[in-house]
């Protein structure tokens, strides 16, 4: 049995807001270093969350199956189920990060002794467990931290703490993931391509990364890994990079948690709550689609934050 506090994280999904929650949950692992902590996840979350020395235990909940039979009496029961198995753990506290009626309810059936809410975006949520009060406006590592903090003195780590992955294979390359969650954030398959051929030009390794449905670059000579690695795959080669290029999407912030310089390309969210938490992260928003920035725009960023980052050396 720890000394410290025994704690429950709820965030389910996506991969983005896992990474910036990790920021919160490393300043309680650093407050209370022999608590027990656990986090209820999605398994395709699952890879960025460290459960070496982050958390305890990992707990898997299979949302994405449950919502394919979402009205079925066994995909409730299984739902159920599962959440109240998290009591043999006896926890103090438990804290939903998410505040979906999914994440509201394996909160409130975990039997946690007590029990908070960051938000609660829809009527059920809010009915399940208490709802705390933070500030509007601020970034979401800054308001996850501020929430954890109404409870226990914390301070902002200086990073994450993150998976310790086995390095890749290589280094010194830029990195590119093509694809993102939205049409809206998705930065076109064409801008893309003039911005590895410029990379290319330039004499830089280009490495390109993305999910089975994300497009490749067919630019010669860039190693193109698109559809053929796993989320910890992944996690390498981001971790390897010179410097990592995204849209509004989840690595990006794997970036910034592993402090390689990125550059972010931003559509309809607002970077001030969603950018990528980093001193090195750039941010490039020309309107509610990212494809108003022009690839001009993207070399100039990476170039700038090539040489910040070779001055720094």
């Amino acid at each position: 049995m720890s000394d410290g506090p025994r704690i429950l994280i709820v965030r389910f999904s996506a991969i983005g807001d896992c990474v910036m929650a990790a920021w919160a949950v490393t300043s309680l692992r650093q407050a209370f270093p022999e608590g027990h902590i656990v986090w209820a996840t999605q398994e395709r979350c699952a890879p960025v969350i460290d459960d070496e020395k982050l958390v305890d235990t990992t707990v898997i909940a299979d949302r994405d199956k449950w919502k394919k039979t979402r009205w079925s009496p066994t995909t409730w029961w299984n739902q159920t189920r599962r959440f109240t198995s998290l009591r043999k753990h006896g926890f103090d506290f438990g804290f939903d990060l998410q505040g979906h009626s999914k994440t509201a309810l394996c909160l409130r059936l975990a039997g946690a002794k007590e029990r908070h809410a960051r938000r609660a975006t829809d009527a059920l949520a809010k009915k399940l467990n208490p709802v705390a009060s933070v500030a509007n406006g601020l970034h979401e590592v800054e308001a996850n931290l501020a929430f954890l903090s109404q409870f226990w003195p914390l301070t902002m780590p200086e990073g994450p703490l993150m998976p310790q992955l086995p390095a890749w294979d290589s280094q010194g390359f830029v990195s590119i993931q093509t694809g993102a969650g939205s049409k809206d954030k998705t930065y076109p398959t064409e801008s893309w391509i003039r911005v590895t051929e410029g990379l290319v030009r330039s004499g830089r390794r280009v490495v390109v990364i993305g999910g089975r449905r994300d497009p490749s670059i067919p630019v010669e000579g860039v190693t193109d890994l698109v559809g053929q690695l796993s989320l910890s795959q992944a996690v390498q080669v981001v971790r390897a990079s010179a410097l990592h290029l995204a849209a509004d999407t989840g690595t990006g912030h794997i970036a910034a948690a592993y402090g390689v310089p990125v550059v972010s390309i931003f559509g309809p969210t607002d970077p001030a709550v969603y950018r990528p938490w980093a001193p090195d992260a750039r941010v490039l928003q020309a309107g509610s689609m990212a494809g108003l920035v022009s690839p001009k725009e993207v070399l100039d960023a990476a170039a700038k934050a090539l040489e910040k980052a070779r001055c720094a050396r």
